[in-house]
């Protein structure tokens, strides 16, 4: 059975997207709304602490994701976003809006985030054929930074036009169609499949995941993305002040971020042409170095228009070494530990990454803005050094021999 044709493979597809379309505008507008509605830039950076920390959690609900069916995560966690961009509306409409009352509505809609893709990358090599599991990656990342990319332009165009609280309840309506879709949506394991999930096994079953990361060469990977996501952070926090810095209008935080998301779709759409004249340990390590350069030159730009085409080539690199990341770890991974160890994989490279926007906040103010990004150039291009030093290349080739 085709992608194309697979039912089940088009419907969580369909979600996954309508999910990433939500976070997408509910993190432009937050991001925005806090850095443009005071002074202190710390705020920023515990909004970015409280956007990167559920990730880094997500060690903790392997076990959950690989014992409790699916649809009862997806259903939970649809809902509780629900709920939370429900309330950051109606604080809106009554006026009582704070930057204290977002930040806690903001951290419950990032948990309920965090734990869908997780969920979405251990059902998908059970809905799909393993020789198309690279095509179905590919197609998730596309739609995903497609979103991303068009909703970031959209919705920073939008701040300008409407108000945030009309965003808001635009953003409720659109994570509300994932709950939808998901009445229609059948798994291939039956309910009664799942084995329960017991408390006293829990501490074990966390255990197997850490055990065959950090058994494998997986860990040679995923250790020095921990320390790159710090430098992530940093950006995360720092690139509104950066937009302001090009120009005063929202529109340009829109645009940086929308070339970025164009660029991840055309590097995650270009990416099985590339593995076709290079392994993929190649692909990551001069992926992420090149990707550090073009980062440096966009921060030394001094307009909009050089600074989202310099965006748009490093991420075009990211998003292509991103699909060959997500696939290594999948076709290397028996599956009955598919949800440990990505919930592993995602807990370690992001551990780093809510420290990292606190940090933001805190050197943003008394450093200049483009010498904090600059760090994240700096970060890209070690990693790249360390990948070419433990010769992941060689690593890639003998993986693709075993696949």
């Amino acid at each position: 059975m085709s992608l194309k044709q697979n039912r089940s493979f088009k419907i969580i597809f369909l979600m996954g997207a309508f999910t990433n379309i939500g976070d997408s505008l509910f993190f432009i507008i937050s991001m925005w709304y806090v850095a443009n509605s005071t002074d202190v830039a710390i705020y920023a950076g515990m909004a970015g602490f409280l956007f990167t920390l559920p990730e880094a959690l997500l060690i903790f609900t392997g076990p959950f994701i690989d014992k409790v069916h699916p649809k009862r995560i997806l259903a939970a966690a649809a809902f509780g976003q629900l709920v939370a961009i429900g309330a950051i509306t109606l604080l809106f409409l009554t006026g009582q809006m704070e930057v204290l009352y977002l930040l806690p509505l903001l951290f419950l809609s990032a948990c309920c985030s965090a734990i869908t893709y997780p969920v979405e990358e251990t059902v998908l090599p059970q809905i799909v054929k393993k020789e198309e599991l690279v095509r179905a990656n590919s197609w998730f990342s596309v739609a995903y930074k497609l979103s991303d990319s068009l909703f970031d332009s959209i919705a920073g165009l939008m701040l300008v036009a409407v108000s945030v609280s009309f965003l808001y309840q635009l953003n409720f309506v659109i994570f509300l169609l994932p709950l939808i879709l998901l009445k229609f949506f059948t798994f291939p394991r039956q309910a009664d499949e799942v084995e329960p999930f017991r408390l006293k096994e829990y501490r074990n079953e966390l255990k197997d995941g850490f055990r065959f990361v950090m058994n494998s060469k997986l860990k040679w990977m995923v250790a020095p993305l921990a320390v790159l996501n710090f430098f992530t952070a940093l950006t995360i926090v720092a690139l509104p002040y950066f937009s302001n810095e090009l120009s005063a209008s929202p529109s340009t935080y829109g645009f940086l971020l929308g070339a970025a998301g164009i660029g991840s779709m055309t590097g995650a759409l270009l990416i099985g042409k590339m593995e076709q004249v290079m392994n993929a340990g190649r692909i990551l390590t001069l992926g992420v170095g090149l990707h550090g350069v073009l980062w440096g030159l966009m921060t030394f730009s001094q307009n909009t228009f050089t600074a989202c085409v310099f965006i748009f080539f490093a991420h075009v690199c990211m998003g292509g070494y991103n699909v060959i990341y997500a696939s290594f770890i999948q076709s290397m991974t028996p599956k009955h530990l598919l949800g440990r160890v990505n919930t592993t994989v995602d807990s370690v490279i992001t551990i780093a990454m809510p420290v990292g926007a606190l940090a933001g906040g805190v050197v943003l103010g008394f450093l200049p803005v483009r010498g904090v990004m600059l760090t994240f150039t700096a970060a890209l291009i070690l990693t790249s050094f360390f990948y070419l030093k433990t010769s992941i290349d060689q690593w890639g080739r003998e993986e693709e021999q075993r696949v």
